[in-house]
Formats: structure tokens, C-alpha cells, sequence
């Protein structure tokens, strides 16, 4: 198996709470933030379950920047960057499970 850190958002907007995965550009939504984050983490093993199966992921990881570990990382960091007032921020491990290329 292999893992990724991606950093995952969330953000009223109305009624809902949108949730967003800075790299890899999945999002979902939800009635409060704990269904916008599990929403979202469904959401990102779709999009990685399928670039798995078209043979891609480690491609489309690649382009976007984000590193593969042989082991599950024990330290989270988050982006160094600017986010909007009020959102939550969730640095998250996912795990891969496509053989070694």
C-alpha cells in the first residue's frame, strides 16, 4: 500500500457546507461539516479508485504535486498558504492501493 497527505476544506456557504480537496481538486457538500468531510473523503477515493483503474494515478499525482509515501505518515503538515476566514482546514492521509510500478 501507498499514501498521500492532501489538505482538505470546508466552508459555509448558505445553508451548506462545502467541502473542497486543495490538490486534487475533488468536492462534495453537506448539511454540516462533519457530512461535508465524509462526503468528501467518498468523493476522493471515486477520483482516486479511478485514475487507479485507468492506470494514471501516479501520473495525475505526479503533476499535481503530491507525494507518494511507502508508509502511512505519521506527521501531518498543512499547506503553507492563505485561507479564507472561518474555513477548516484537515490535513488527511488516503491510501492508495495499486501495486508498485
Amino acid at each position: 500500500m501507498e499514501y498521500i497527505i492532501v489538505t482538505f476544506m470546508v466552508e459555509r456557504e448558505g445553508e451548506y457546507y462545502v467541502s473542497k480537496c486543495l490538490e486534487l481538486g475533488t468536492a462534495s457538500f453537506g448539511r454540516n461539516e462533519k457530512e461535508a468531510l465524509e462526503n468528501l473523503v467518498d468523493a476522493t477515493e471515486v477520483y482516486l479508485d479511478t485514475l487507479e483503474d485507468l492506470g494514471e494515478c501516479r501520473l495525475v499525482l505526479k503533476e499535481k504535486g503530491v507525494r507518494l509515501y511507502s508508509y502511512e505518515p505519521a506527521e501531518l503538515e498543512v499547506r503553507r498558504a492563505k485561507f479564507p476566514a472561518g474555513s477548516i482546514i484537515q490535513p488527511t492521509v488516503m491510501t492508495l492501493q495499486t501495486a508498485p510500478a
